[in-house]
């Protein structure tokens, strides 16, 4: 092997094997596109997108890993989403989670976006 040498495989490669999947259907009711980028926690996505949030807990877009999701305003479209692996902290994005995953209350979180008005749709 050559340092910095790029050896690849013939075969694809599968995305996230073995992993959990979750799909959720997301509706962007605002007036400009919204992109969710892979590794975004999609729970904390923009307040304009309506979908039930607590199914994406600890949720992360299934593509790879520069990829990301568009939903134009006024429409729905399905993701695929599977877990946040790792450690399973998320810092930053909408200030809902900051923090260890599996130690925060997903309601309390939600609570949290809603105040701020951010849209949830319960699924049933």
């Amino acid at each position: 092997m050559i340092p910095g040498q790029i050896i690849r495989r013939d075969e694809p490669v599968e995305l996230n094997a073995g992993l959990p999947v979750t799909t959720v259907a997301i509706t962007n009711t605002g007036l400009v596109p919204v992109h969710i980028t892979a590794h975004y926690h999609v729970f904390e996505a923009n307040p304009h997108l309506a979908f039930d949030r607590l199914a994406t807990w600890g949720m992360r877009l299934d593509v790879p890993s520069d990829g990301a999701v568009r939903i134009e305003p006024r429409s729905t479209v399905t993701v695929t989403l599977v877990p946040i692996g790792g450690a399973r902290v998320v810092h930053g994005f909408n200030d809902a989670v900051n923090g260890p995953l599996d130690e925060t209350d997903p309601n309390e979180a939600l609570a949290k976006l809603i105040e701020r008005g951010f849209r949830h749709v319960p699924a049933g």
